[in-house]
């Protein structure tokens, strides 16, 4: 862990008014936001799960390593 950068960093957000804190956590918790959407939606993309009955690929990577030979 960084401890001093972390130390600055709180050293930095006590110094904001308090307009620059509300901005900060408002860009905060929309990057959090699009975060968990971007990881909720991945199930319902269309190539998760396109090799599941693929008899060739039950040991991916058995799979893999005959490819890379």
């Amino acid at each position: 862990m960084n401890t001093k950068l972390i130390d600055s960093l709180v050293q930095i957000i006590n110094s904001l008014t308090t307009e620059e804190r509300i901005n900060l956590e408002h860009k905060l918790h929309v990057q959090n936001l699009s975060t968990e959407i971007d990881q909720s939606n991945l199930q319902e993309e269309p190539f998760v799960g396109m090799w599941k009955e693929r008899e060739d690929m039950e040991d991916s990577s058995q799979w893999v390593r005959q490819v890379r030979q």
